[in-house]
């Protein structure tokens, strides 16, 4: 049963408690409402029509089964956590417009191996494709400012190139574990690199940092026990606690400027 309701301005969809397997949501829905299908265990596909501009937060989180739900260009807004925890999920295509995706949209879709972003998007958001640990690739589209903390954590099978030109921030453990990377080349428009950026990134071999980075924050590489080669830039002015710990380089192996600040333990093994 699909229960709605109607005001001024949009149809909102605010629950779906049937035991269907394949679910379309009628024609004159605008609005996807908060949890509206959450922890649904029977629905595989989901065709949403085109008309609606916004998935509220968690409107499918947990629907454990869900295995395929289109987008529609309208869309202009996916709320937080709206797909996390739906483990059979394995392609997303976010469509143009959108400019952020929130904290958790696609947290835990374990078997996502498709992401299309839009040019449009300029924010990925805290935790938003943790734990995604099938996804293989994605492209980062040129209008990207920030990554947010843990956006990334933990997909084991992501690699990708060169990061374009406009990226700001990349937050704390924003790649943590990504255990596929090898080599990561970081745009001169970052301006800041978090906390365990990189750690335990087993496979990450070369690194360039941007020039105008002037700290190497804790932990940002700790345990990334291939790597070989980083060029650090002229700005550098301070390595903190546990920065290469595990990595078997030693203060030596860096070109660092004279008087760059270096914690006593950075480089422990």
């Amino acid at each position: 049963m699909v229960n709605a309701v109607a005001d001024d301005f949009t149809i909102t969809l605010e629950s779906y408690n049937g035991t269907d397997a394949d679910v379309i949501v009628p024609e004159g829905i605008t609005k996807v409402g908060r949890r509206s299908f959450t922890n649904n265990r029977y629905i595989k596909s989901v065709v949403l029509p085109e008309g609606i501009v916004e998935i509220d937060d968690e409107a499918f989180s947990a629907c454990v089964n869900l295995h395929s739900v289109n987008i529609p260009s309208s869309v202009r807004r996916i709320g937080a956590g709206a797909f996390k925890g739906c483990w059979r999920l394995e392609r997303i295509e976010v469509p143009e417009g959108i400019e952020e995706l929130y904290d958790k949209t696609f947290a835990r879709c374990r078997t996502m191996t498709e992401v299309v972003l839009p040019s449009t998007l300029r924010v990925i958001g805290d935790e938003c494709f943790k734990f995604c640990g099938d996804l293989p690739a994605i492209d980062i589209p040129p209008a990207l400012e920030r990554i947010g903390t843990s956006a990334f954590f933990s997909c084991h099978n992501l690699e990708f190139g060169e990061l374009p030109e406009g990226i700001e921030v990349i937050e704390n453990d924003a790649f943590r574990n990504c255990g596929s990377l090898t080599d990561v080349v970081l745009p001169n428009s970052v301006g800041w690199l978090g906390q365990r950026c990189f750690k335990d990134c087993k496979k990450l071999f070369s690194v360039a940092l941007p020039e105008h980075i002037e700290f190497i924050e804790e932990g940002m590489f700790e345990g990334c026990s291939a790597l070989d080669a980083v060029v650090v830039p002229n700005d550098l002015s301070h390595i903190e606690s546990r920065a290469f710990a595990g990595t078997g380089l030693a203060r030596d192996d860096l070109a660092l400027p004279e008087d760059c600040i270096v914690a006593a333990d950075a480089f422990d093994a």
